[in-house]
């Protein structure tokens, strides 16, 4: 689940790079036919204005004929003033278009492409970015040749993005923003792993260290018990038994929870009979009921009941949620395991009348050392191993486990099994 997570999380993230990009695509195309639009009504003004003889149109002519008339002054010269009075001119008409950008530009022969006239930066062979228009009138009939203005715009691209700046500053940002945070839960994510996989390492060590000293107060209390007579100090020994097997019961089921959380314990699974399995475990478990007082029932109503097991893992299973049952049971326990089929699946049902499971609580339950919370304290004591024990097991035989449950009325738990 965490990886189908994460995987998730990045190509989310790479669609909404990929969104961005299409947007900031289609932004720069809208913004180069507005740019368009501009340059051509800046074209038409300009050749409206050196349509007819001006100061301006005036220089111009003696600089395409290459002959000063009545200017005195060499033709270098009025180059260099036809050019500088021409690129102020430009710059009026373009700022009246709304355009701030860096353009070059000249006045081509058309029949032979020469140029009359260019600015510093003009580049004849750069084809990208370029506008032209035909001149009328006053100009063309001094050089008796079609005559036309070209523009050049420089770095076209970085002044449309420009252009975009108030859009593309805060979708760069929130990408950012959004990776930053992606890069923060893995690496959180891969340190609460490590978090996790030492706590587990230490509590699988501690169960197994404290496998010994059970053995071994096992071993005495049953030299003791031979040797004692019967009176209090017996019935002590009694106490010290039951709690060293309760002690030994808890440590066996963290070992059993961890080899099944590694993969490293393989389930023996057979063929056989689970209606069998069960009546073995309900006839043991008769006495802790009639105990308390309690009813128990056991219905095995399920007409196929053949499914490959593992006899151990899900006698276990079942015993832990029979455990349970008698445990959060007040007074006198009523509690039933039963079978039935739906489809080819095999249920097994273990139902009680107990203190019940609130509803904000039903998913937790099945989570290691999870425990439903009562007050300030839990009223009956455990690790909160037997339920992610059970869905464990319930998992490696290819079903699952349910509950359905009301606080003050009891729980139900379905352990789900292919048949076969």
């Amino acid at each position: 689940m965490r990886k189908f997570v994460i995987l998730a999380l990045l190509c989310s993230l790479i669609g909404l790079g990929a969104v961005q990009y299409r947007f900031l695509v289609i932004g720069l195309k809208l913004g180069k036919a507005q740019f368009d639009l501009q340059a051509g009504q800046a074209l038409r003004e300009m050749s409206q204005q050196l349509y007819s003889e001006n100061q301006l149109t005036a220089l111009l002519a003696a600089v395409v004929r290459q002959a000063p008339g009545s200017f005195l002054a060499s033709i270098d010269t009025l180059e260099e003033a036809a050019q500088s009075y021409f690129a102020d001119f430009l710059q009026d008409q373009l700022l009246a278009q709304g355009i701030h950008a860096d353009i070059d530009f000249a006045l081509i022969d058309g029949s032979t492409e020469k140029l009359h006239l260019q600015s510093a930066g003009f580049q004849p062979q750069t084809a990208f970015a370029n506008y032209r228009i035909p001149l009328g009138g006053y100009l063309p009939g001094q050089c008796g040749c079609p005559l036309y203005l070209r523009l050049q715009v420089n770095n076209l691209l970085q002044y449309l993005l420009a252009s975009l700046r108030w859009l593309l500053i805060p979708c760069l940002a929130f990408f950012a923003i959004i990776a930053l945070c992606l890069w923060w839960l893995l690496r959180f994510l891969r340190q609460q792993r490590q978090l996790d996989e030492v706590k587990n390492d230490f509590i699988n060590n501690l169960a197994h260290e404290l496998k010994t000293p059970v053995f071994t107060i096992g071993m005495a209390a049953q030299m003791l018990e031979s040797q004692l007579p019967d009176g209090k100090a017996r019935e002590y020994l009694k106490v010290i038994q039951a709690e060293n097997g309760l002690l030994g019961t808890h440590a066996d089921k963290v070992l059993e929870l961890a080899s099944l959380k590694s993969g490293t314990a393989l389930l023996n699974r057979q063929l056989q009979d689970v209606h069998l399995l069960l009546s073995q475990i309900a006839a043991s478990f008769q006495g802790g009921v009639a105990r308390r007082e309690g009813a128990f029932q056991f219905l095995p109503q399920a007409s196929q009941s053949m499914s490959s097991i593992d006899a151990t893992h899900l006698g276990n299973a079942v015993q832990n949620l029979l455990d349970n049952a008698l445990k959060y049971s007040l007074d006198r326990p009523g509690i039933t395991l039963s079978t039935y089929n739906q489809g080819k699946r095999l249920y097994i049902a273990v139902s009680d009348q107990g203190i019940g499971i609130s509803p904000a609580f039903q998913k937790k339950i099945f989570s290691r050392f999870f425990r439903v919370p009562h007050g300030d304290q839990h009223e009956v004591k455990g690790f909160g191993l037997g339920l992610s024990y059970a869905r464990q097991v319930a998992l490696l035989h290819g079903g699952d486990i349910k509950v359905e449950s009301q606080p003050g009325k009891g729980s139900i738990f379905v352990i789900e099994l292919p048949n076969h």
